[in-house]
Order: C-alpha cells, then structure tokens, then sequence
C-alpha cells in the first residue's frame, strides 16, 4: 500500500497537532486544534473532535464510522466524509498529504493575523523574545516551586500578607500619601513595581510550560493607560479547567509572595527609615493591584479564572450573546443553552451592570467635584458632557472595527459552520479557526 493510500484509508494526524478537550461557548461545546508549525488554533465540534482523535493511522474509515455510530447513533455518507477531509486538507493537518506551499500560506496568514493584534489606539504590543528556552533551563531547577509542599504553605503567606494589609490600611495609605517623598523613593517603587509586574507575566509563562504548553510570546504591552510586560500562553485552551484555573492565578500568586520581604520590614523593621516607608508603598500598591486582578468584571486574571472554573470560552462575549439573544427572540431563543449557563450567563450580566454602574457613579462623581472646583459647576458639567460624547463615538469605532475584524477573519477561515450533512444533520466539517493571543 503506497503512503497516499494509507493517508486516506488509514489517516493519521501530523506529528504535533494537539487537541484540547471541550470548552462551552454558548450552547456549543467546542475543541481547540493546535498546528504548531503554522500557529494556528482551530476550533471544531464534539463529532470532528471524535474522529480527529481517532485518526492514528491504525483505523480505517470503516472503523471510525463503526465507533462513530457507537458513539452518536448516527451514521456517517460520503458527504460527511468529503467534508471533513476537505477541512483537513485545507488546513494541512493530514499526514503524507501535506502541501508545502499550502503550509507556507497557512504559516504567513498566522504572523499576519498576529501582527495585525499587536496594533492599535489603546492597545498594542512589542514582542521582545520567545521565552521557550528560558523557560525550559528554569523549570528543572524550580520544579519543587510546584509541588504541594510549597504551594500550601507560600498560599498562607500570601493570605497572611493580605491580612496584614486589611488591618494596617490606614497606616499604609498615610505614608503613600505623604507629599515629602523623596524622588529615589518613587523612582525604586516603580522599578521594584515592573520587576514584580515581569515576574507576574513569567508565572504564567512558566507554569503553562509546566503543564507541557508554550509561552510563545514575551514583550511589553500598551494598554492605554498603562506599560506592562506581558507574556502570551495561547496553549492554555489545550489544557483542562483546573490547570487554566492555576495558570491564571499563577500571576497574582507570585506577585503577593513577591511582597512578602516588604511585609518583613514593615513588621521586623525600623519604624521611620526610607526602606520602612518603601515597603509600606510596595505592599498598599501591590496588595491593591493583585485584588484588582482578581476583579471577574475586568478581563484580568479574576475574569479568566472564572472562564476557566466555569469550563466557558468566553464569559463576556457569550454573556452578551445571550442577553441579546433573550431581549431581541425571547427565552425560546437562549433555551438551547444548558440550565446551569443560563443561571450563569444571567448571573453575571446582571452584577457586571451594577458593577460598571457603581464605578461609573462613583467615577463621574469624583471628577465633576474636581472638575467644579477648579472650573465651576457649569462648566463641570459641560466638559462632562464633552467627554462623554467623544468615549461614545470612540466605543462606536472600536465595535465598528472589530465587527469588520471578526468578519474578515470568519470569511478567512471558511465561514462558523463548514459542513453538515443533509440527511441526517451531523456536522463532520471544520468549525472556524482562529488566531488569537491570549495575554496574561
């Protein structure tokens, strides 16, 4: 039998792509496809998840329909059949039936759709290394940073550092907001800030590479109004909940175990000296930065935390998804979706609303007495009204573009929904693909 035979009668995956397990997005269960020589991520369906698993190059067609239909209770035609291969040969993801150039402009179209992400008004980023190697002489050497016997005990300190915070705050907020603080002062806090802030983006790099997944991309990140290091771990929708759940903490637990030396002083030190009064600054700030982090209203580590936990792609989007579903169609329209994400779709669009109405209260509110202080009340209220006007027409902007973004790529990679057979209703086509970063 030559090679292209067995390709098609006994077809089997490249060597490297992954497949990662199933992940809610609305009422669909999807799987990720990993092909690490082109960059591309793909989604598909339970059923293509199904088959593609099974495609070693040990069964036939015959066996793949045989515990197909174990599986479904449905049966698979040439149809089927032409469609899934068609998907497997566009994408290059066949042995022995792969296309050079077909791979080249696979591999193109991913650092094109990457780079194209890495630009914009409010946000960009400048990739700076592939910390894969890094990563890689590290792990060996802080393998035992893994294991329970430190983990429990660094969580403790963690919880006793936060502690100590909660019941000192108006001590630490009253050296912060000192105004005879010297310039080095300041100048240490936000090296010292940056420094944690890179150790936070390389947790996340170093436990994904952990959980056998690739920090692909490490750099600095504009997210106005910030400068940030960042670090992608694009391979954590490969993983299971639970290790996306600790990949996302793993930020926000070094960057509370970093300030546990600041409490030291603060606790052991000499009241009163400029190192004493640093660490009061590094443990308000970075107490406060780490529990806005795990806000899961902002899409910070908290938000993805709780994706994970929750095994749903995107808790935002869908949960927009669903409210429009329901408010344009009714609750016939959202019935499809399983009863536990009904709760929690409807769960957290509700307290996300009180949340961006409590901080954009207490926001306005804050700036329109400055505003009148220093302006007058009618003029508060007019540059009010100004800003309001120019955040709307950028937000409209920002949709509209990102509307024509999520369109092109649909349209680049054939369409949500490639294939389904007529007769029977299941899907043996591809999903969608896509290419998107995912930032910690």
């Amino acid at each position: 039998m030559t090679t292209v035979d067995a390709t098609w009668t006994r077809p089997r995956l490249r060597a490297g792509i992954v497949l990662g397990p199933g992940q809610w997005r609305g009422e669909k269960l999807v799987h990720h496809v990993k092909d690490p020589e082109t960059g591309w991520f793909y989604r598909i369906g339970p059923r293509e998840h199904f088959l593609l698993s099974r495609m070693d190059g040990s069964r036939t067609l015959d066996d793949l329909a045989a515990e197909y239909a174990a599986a479904f209770r449905r049966r698979l035609g040439p149809e089927n059949w032409q469609q899934l291969f068609g998907m497997l040969h566009q994408r290059q993801l066949l042995d022995g039936a792969t296309d050079p150039a077909a791979l080249a402009r696979l591999t193109s179209a991913a650092a094109e759709g990457a780079a194209r992400s890495r630009r914009g008004p409010l946000s960009a980023r400048l990739p700076l290394a592939d910390p894969d190697r890094l990563f890689d002489r590290l792990l060996p050497r802080l393998a035992p940073l893994f294991s329970w016997w430190f983990v429990v005990p660094a969580l403790l300190a963690v919880l006793a550092v936060a502690g100590y915070v909660a019941t000192h705050l108006p001590e630490l907020a009253g050296v912060v907001g000192r105004g005879d603080r010297p310039l080095a002062a300041i100048l240490a806090s936000v090296v010292i800030t940056w420094l944690i802030v890179l150790l936070h983006e390389c947790a996340h790099g170093l436990t994904c590479r952990h959980f056998g997944g690739r920090g692909t991309e490490i750099g600095v990140m504009w997210r106005f109004p910030l400068l940030a290091p960042y670090c992608k771990v694009d391979d954590i929708v490969l993983f299971t909940p639970r290790r996306r759940v600790a990949t996302a903490f793993a930020g926000v637990f070094v960057s509370m175990l970093a300030l546990v030396p600041f409490a030291a002083v603060r606790i052991w030190g000499t009241p009163g000296g400029a190192l004493y009064d640093l660490a009061g600054t590094m443990l308000l700030f970075g107490t406060a930065t780490a529990a806005l982090n795990l806000v899961p209203f902002l899409r910070l580590d908290g938000y993805y935390m709780l994706s994970h936990a929750l095994n749903l792609a995107d808790l935002r989007a869908d949960t927009y998804r669903f409210y429009g579903r329901l408010l344009r169609r009714g609750p016939g329209a959202v019935r499809a979706y399983r009863p536990r994400d009904r709760v929690v779709y409807a769960l957290y669009g509700l307290t996300s609303l009180v949340f961006a109405v409590t901080v954009l209260t207490l926001l306005v509110r804050y700036w329109y007495g400055t505003l009148a202080d220093w302006l007058g009340p009618g003029w508060a209220v007019a540059v009010l009204v100004a800003e309001a006007l120019v955040l709307a027409a950028l937000a409209g902007h920002l949709a509209r573009r990102r509307a024509g973004a999520v369109r092109t790529d649909a349209g680049r990679a054939g369409g949500a929904d490639a294939g389904g057979d007529r007769a029977d209703g299941d899907r043996a086509g591809g999903d969608r693909a896509e290419r998107q970063p995912r930032d910690r």
